[in-house]
Order: structure tokens, then sequence, then C-alpha cells
């Protein structure tokens, strides 16, 4: 009776008759990977736990400046402390276009 397939088993045969070369090349990248996925699994681990661990700072910031469109299609410029100025855009960037 035939044994049944074996993954390791071809693996291992296709390893013993390759090249010294090729053999030399996989006993070297292996290891080479193995320890590059550890180093990048430990560096994302230790960058999550500092992140959790540093508390957040309070945000204690004003707006400085925005730019708003008015229901009449009108640009204005609103700068902390001061009235708004409108602005003489004939032609305003899409991004800033509102949508009716």
């Amino acid at each position: 009776m035939d044994q049944p397939y074996s993954v390791w088993a071809d693996l291992l045969n296709k390893f013993h008759t390759a090249s010294e070369l090729v053999q030399v090349l996989w006993l070297i990248a292996v290891p080479v990977m193995l320890l590059g996925v550890t180093w990048l699994v430990m560096r994302g681990l230790r960058d999550i736990a500092l992140a959790m661990r540093r508390p957040r700072p309070e945000v204690k910031s004003l707006l400085f400046y925005g730019v708003v469109q008015d229901a009449s299609g009108q640009w204005h410029v609103l700068r902390h402390g001061s009235e708004p100025k409108p602005l003489e855009w004939t032609n305003p960037p899409r991004e800033l276009v509102g949508r009716e």
C-alpha cells in the first residue's frame, strides 16, 4: 500500500536534490525572513503599547482663520477676534464650492 502524500516529505526531497548553492540560500533566507517578521511584529506591538500608555494631550487651540461660503455664494475669511471679510474670488477651488 502506498504512503499518503506529505508536503513536508516533498519539500525535504526537493531540498536534498537541489544544488548546494540553493541549499545554502534556503538555510540563510528562511531564518533571516523569520527574524525580520519577528522584528516587525515586535516593533508594531511596542508602538501600540507606547501609544496606549502615553496620555493624549488636550486641545487648547483656537481657530486662527477659516474660509466659508454664505447662502448667497459670497466667500468670507473668518479670523479669530475680527469680523468676517469678503473675498473677491471669481474662480474658487472646487473643494471649497458648496453643494446644493
